[in-house]
């Protein structure tokens, strides 16, 4: 595709708006750690929640789910939220985000000292954290690395490397410079661009009639929702190799589901952990994760969007790779609205990215150099060795991109791989008083140890063969790590719990803090969040399915699951909304 030059200057005119909003931001942002990394724990609500929408809808995504939706049709909703994991944001709202807000620390491992208090174990477990969040991140950039690169090689007709470098770098300096004042302000307004962006790919689908056509040339289970045990016959005839694990339609749900369960009681584990550590209160965390439960529909509205222009636009012959219709339709838009929907497409990107790049440097700066290194620098001195820990993160994450050639495998091989080994220590450090610092960091090191064995060991089997070994194998190591060590005392699990209130085997603990005054006899709290985290996963899949069903002319459907959101927000209001945390409740560090 050739770019006329009226869109390149489109393109260009908001690459350089965002890096000057960087080198603006640049003063305030840089006035310590607690601005650079939290943006000073100042930021309401309301902005934070905008900017989360647009942080959780990428160009590699996006590509990856358009493809994955023309290769299985409605029931590619079962297999982002089940298989994919992304259920995991409808937890944030019901109850993650007002408990990790409740902690007041900086970072995912410094997390570790509030759950286990101070102590050599306890650098061991935040230690292990951090190496872990360490080569995820790394892994996160490497996938969006790929998304880049198929997106440019498509829209800009340059190489994958060349693309991936053009995006970073602009990135790089927004946020290098801005830190996460840089992430909030930019993030706002991709958001917007991306809900309006969406609105007119909407329009343009419904406008263009080709909902009728694409149901017609497809198999009638392809616009089912109901799951099955096998997809079609023909299905791994006509899907390349990246896709047809999915053929195994029922077995690849169970053992996705088997891991999401883990998924979504572990907890977030990346950037959108430091987002809420960013808000004024728990309460305001809450609120900003029910924004993003809502804004996350957005996505779902881009993507069917682009699936049916894709079918209205394209000649079939000429769709060999699902993952490339996105790029495809950009290059039959006329000129003008090309530039401007591949800067709100940029903007999806970039909002993704730079959150990732400043939760590295955070990580790099306070886990480790902070620590260990280099003890007794100014803060100032450490925002800039952040800075520089920034520009690594992005050069580690595009060498190791090259590995990858298709979208999907960098993405499963990040959240199946390398998620997985954190899931389980992860779900008993929020949820089993009995787990220590010392099993934390032994179970670790030891899920890792044993899923890169298994990896050497068992290769070329499809991931609903391999992911139930993997989740079960992590689970006997970590339950084993808990019995050979000892729990923190009972003193830091008293503080721990009466701050946090997470549900969970907490028995005796809860009865001592019961004993301390500290909680209500007949605290139902952690009954009411149990409750909103089934509650609000069936209203964030009504309100996927809706605009899917919607844009495929599937009105009844449509409309019934509408129908189910109105009444699950109804009573989402009452369990969930009136049962928020106060607004003057204290957390950790007194505010």
């Amino acid at each position: 595709m050739k770019l006329h030059p009226v869109d390149l200057a489109i393109v260009a005119v908001y690459l350089a708006f965002l890096a000057m909003l960087g080198v603006w931001l640049k003063k305030r942002a840089t006035a310590g750690l607690d601005s650079y990394y939290l943006a000073g724990r100042n930021i309401p609500w309301w902005m934070l929640g905008l900017s989360g929408c647009s942080s959780y809808i990428d160009i590699g995504g996006t590509m990856g789910m358009v493809g994955l939706l023309y290769y299985v049709g409605l029931k590619g909703l079962w297999a982002t939220h089940l298989y994919w994991g992304w259920f995991i944001i409808c937890f944030y709202m019901a109850f993650q985000a007002k408990w990790i807000r409740r902690s007041g620390v900086m970072t995912f491992a410094e997390w570790n000292e509030v759950r286990f208090g101070p102590g050599r174990d306890t650098e061991y477990a935040r230690l292990a954290a951090a190496v872990f969040l360490l080569v995820l991140m790394i892994f996160n950039l490497a996938f969006m690395s790929v998304g880049i690169g198929k997106f440019g090689e498509e829209v800009l007709g340059i190489e994958r490397w060349q693309a991936s470098i053009v995006i970073f770098s602009v990135v790089g300096v927004y946020v290098t410079l801005g830190g996460f004042f840089g992430v909030i302000y930019t993030d706002i307004l991709q958001t917007i661009l991306i809900f309006i962006g969406a609105s007119v790919f909407a329009v343009m689908a419904i406008s263009s009639g080709a909902a009728s056509e694409i149901l017609q040339t497809r198999p009638d289970a392809w616009g089912r929702l109901a799951p099955v045990w096998e997809l079609w016959s023909g299905f791994t005839d006509a899907t390349p190799e990246s896709y047809r694990h999915f053929a195994a339609f029922g077995p690849l749900l169970l053992a996705g589901s088997f891991w999401c369960i883990f998924r979504v009681l572990a907890g977030p584990n990346v950037w959108d952990f430091q987002f809420f550590l960013t808000a004024r209160s728990p309460r305001d965390a809450a609120l900003a994760s029910g924004v993003w439960t809502v804004g996350y529909t957005a996505r779902w509205v881009l993507a069917s969007a682009l699936l049916v222009l894709g079918v209205s636009m394209l000649d079939p012959a000429s769709v060999v790779d699902g993952e490339k219709i996105m790029p495809q339709v950009l290059g039959k838009l006329q000129v003008g609205l090309r530039g401007f929907i591949l800067a709100v497409l940029l903007a999806a990107l970039m909002s993704t990215l730079d959150a990732m790049i400043n939760v590295t440097s955070s990580v790099v700066v306070n886990d480790f150099l902070k620590r260990y290194f280099v003890r007794g620098l100014s803060e100032r001195t450490l925002v800039r060795l952040g800075q520089v820990a920034s520009a690594a993160a992005l050069l580690a994450g595009f060498g190791l991109s090259i590995a990858f050639t298709d979208i999907v495998s960098a993405w499963e091989t990040m959240v199946f791989a390398v998620v997985t080994v954190v899931l389980v220590p992860s779900t008993f450090r929020w949820h089993w008083w009995r787990f220590g610092p010392r099993g934390f960091a032994l179970a670790m090191a030891a899920s890792a140890a044993f899923l890169v064995l298994r990896i050497i060991a068992v290769q070329g089997q499809p991931h609903r063969v391999t992911l139930p070994i993997d989740v079960l194998g992590c689970l006997i190591i970590t339950l084993g790590a808990a019995f050979l060590t000892r729990p923190a005392g009972m003193d830091v699990l008293v503080r721990f719990y009466a701050r946090v209130r997470p549900f969970g085997f907490w028995g005796p603990v809860r009865r001592e803090a019961v004993a301390r005054g500290l909680v209500p006899a007949g605290d139902r709290m952690p009954a009411i969040d149990i409750l909103n985290g089934l509650l609000s996963a069936v209203f964030q899949f009504s309100l996927a399915a809706i605009p899917f069903c919607g844009l495929l002319g599937l009105k009844r459907q449509a409309l019934a699951w509408a129908g189910a959101a109105i009444v699950l927000a109804a009573i989402l209001y009452v369990t969930w909304y009136r049962t928020l945390p106060a607004r003057d409740e204290e957390t950790a560090e007194g505010r």
